[in-house]
C-alpha cells in the first residue's frame, strides 16, 4: 500500500489531474448506483439519472442508453417515461399499445358520462357549437394510465433477496437444511407484513 501511494505521488501533474477527473466521474456514477436502491424509484427517475450520466460520459450509451441491450422492452420503458413525465399526449402508436393494459377506462367512461349528461341546447345553432366544443375537449383529453409509478425499474428486491440467501447459506452451510433456509428467508422477506402481536395471535 505504501509503495502504491509513493508511486502515485511520483506521477506527473497531468496524470494526477486525469485521475482526479476520473474520481469525480466515478463519484457521480456511485451516487446514481446508490440511488437506484431506493424503494420508491420510478422508471422516470432512472431515465433522468441515466441521461445525466450520458451527458458526462457518452460511452455509457451502449450500457444504459434508452436502446441498450440490457433493456428488455425499450418501447414500454419509453412509454412509461413519457406518461410519468406528463407527456402522454406524445405517445407513439406502439407505445400506446404497450400501455394498453394500464389504461384507466373507468375515469374515461365517467368523463364521457358527464359530457353526455349536459343539458340540451336551446337551438340547433347552440347544439352544433356544443358538439364542436365537445370534440375539441375529446381531442385534447389525455388518456389516464394506472400503476406506472409502481413499476420498479430494477429487480433490487430480488437481487437483495438472493444476496441475503447466499450469505445465510454460506454462514450456516454445515447445518442448515434447504427447508429451514426457505422458512428463514420467507420470514425475513415478509417481515414488514406482521409484528410481534401478529405472531402472538397466530401461535395462540
Amino acid at each position: 500500500m505504501t509503495h502504491s501511494l509513493s508511486t502515485c505521488r511520483r506521477q506527473p501533474p497531468t496524470a494526477n489531474r486525469r485521475l482526479r477527473a476520473l474520481l469525480k466521474e466515478l463519484k457521480k456514477v456511485e451516487s446514481v448506483a446508490k440511488a437506484l436502491e431506493g424503494a420508491e424509484v420510478t422508471l422516470l427517475d432512472v431515465r433522468v439519472w441515466f441521461d445525466g450520466l450520458l451527458t458526462i460520459k457518452p460511452q455509457y450509451e451502449r450500457y444504459i442508453g434508452p436502446r441498450a441491450q440490457i433493456i428488455h422492452s425499450p418501447g414500454f420503458e419509453a412509454a412509461c417515461v413519457r406518461v410519468l413525465g406528463g407527456d402522454a399526449g406524445r405517445l407513439k402508436r406502439a407505445e400506446r399499445a404497450a400501455l394498453e393494459p394500464f389504461r384507466h377506462r373507468q375515469a374515461e367512461a365517467a368523463g364521457e358520462a358527464r359530457e353526455d349528461g349536459e343539458g340540451p341546447s336551446s337551438s340547433e345553432e347552440d347544439s352544433f357549437v356544443v358538439q364542436l366544443q365537445k370534440r375539441r375537449r375529446i381531442a385534447r383529453k389525455e388518456v389516464k394510465y394506472d400503476l406506472l409509478a409502481s413499476i420498479q425499474p430494477t429487480s433490487n428486491i430480488a437481487e437483495r433477496y438472493f444476496s441475503v440467501a447466499r450469505a445465510t447459506l454460506g454462514q450456516e452451510r454445515h447445518s442448515l437444511q434447504p427447508i429451514t433456509l426457505e422458512i428463514i428467508m420467507f420470514l425475513c422477506q415478509n417481515a414488514g407484513y406482521w409484528n410481534a402481536q401478529t405472531v402472538d395471535n397466530a401461535t395462540q
